[in-house]
């Protein structure tokens, strides 16, 4: 059997959506599994030649992570992985805020739940894979923003108990991602950079500007670099790249709204007809990119 998952990237936060908003864009990266061909693991494209080869990637831990748990709800039928050959396809930049670690951990659990419930002859594979993955990928990142959007696509908002609810965002959107070459900063540094209690006023600030964001992104795009405010952790993750800080400011004064995209380092700008995105100089790249209606999706070599 020969699957692949096509997983796109994605932008969390967005501003004042700490860990609840998440956003599809159509970078996708594609891992394949063939029970056919010769068992270990290979990658291309972004990170190819630092990520494991010997199964302690996130694909494959993800996998190993999913099965027990998918495998062991089933009466009969297949409960284990056969050897099989593993093979990414990366588009997606290594810890740049993008959702690269998610999107690999949702198409390890894509994976699982497509090759068991077609090795067990489901007439409907994956009926009900998007709310149980999902609830997979989150407890295995431990949070569940980009899991959200990389599993249901488009805009999501969730909860901390996991209420997931998705919406297309406004078709005017034009995201512009905006990444640093030779900047990276992992989740969890960003993290543990964050404080550990805000005072009142700033959580009303979020809170207003969270609600502003939602309307911004499905009914009024031009709202959004007053929505797109923050004072929960984009300073805080901004004092850590003061070069990633000069682009944001400079973006922020050509009045484009831009946030930090999930933990950082890129940034997520939006344009219009009148505010495009500056060149911001050696060492980025600017990505004019689509929002991505479709989540993860599974493909079955015939």
């Amino acid at each position: 059997m020969r699957l692949t998952a096509r997983v796109p990237a994605t932008s969390a936060n967005l501003g004042p959506g700490f860990d609840c908003f998440g956003l599809a864009l159509d970078l996708c990266n594609e891992v394949t599994i063939d029970t056919e061909g010769e068992p270990g693991v290979s990658w291309e494209g972004e990170g190819a030649d630092e990520l494991a080869t010997d199964g302690t990637d996130m694909v494959s831990r993800a996998m190993r992570f999913a099965q027990g748990k998918v495998a062991g709800g089933r009466g009969t039928g297949v409960h284990a992985l056969p050897p099989l050959h593993l093979h990414g396809v990366n588009r997606i930049p290594l810890e740049r805020g993008l959702g690269s670690s998610a999107a690999a951990t949702v198409a390890g659990i894509a994976l699982v739940y497509a090759f068991f419930d077609l090795a067990d002859g489901e007439p409907n594979p994956l009926a009900a894979f998007p709310l149980a993955a999902f609830s997979l990928a989150a407890e295995f990142e431990g949070h569940p923003d980009n899991a959200a959007a990389a599993v249901f696509g488009g805009f999501t908002i969730v909860t901390d108990g996991g209420l997931v609810r998705r919406f297309d965002p406004h078709p005017d959107l034009r995201p512009v991602v905006l990444i640093p070459e030779d900047v990276r900063l992992s989740t969890e540094d960003a993290r543990r950079a964050l404080p550990t209690q805000v005072l009142l006023d700033d959580a009303v600030f979020n809170a207003s500007h969270a609600a502003l964001t939602v309307a911004a992104l499905l009914h009024e795009p031009a709202l959004l670099l007053a929505a797109l405010r923050d004072r929960l952790h984009q300073d805080v993750r901004l004092s850590l790249v003061p070069e990633v800080r000069e682009v944001f400011e400079l973006l922020r004064s050509k009045e484009v709204p831009v946030c930090v995209s999930g933990a950082g380092p890129s940034l997520l700008a939006f344009e219009d007809i009148g505010h495009q995105v500056p060149d911001p100089g050696e060492g980025w790249r600017a990505v004019r990119i689509s929002v991505r209606s479709a989540g993860v999706e599974i493909v079955r070599a015939v």
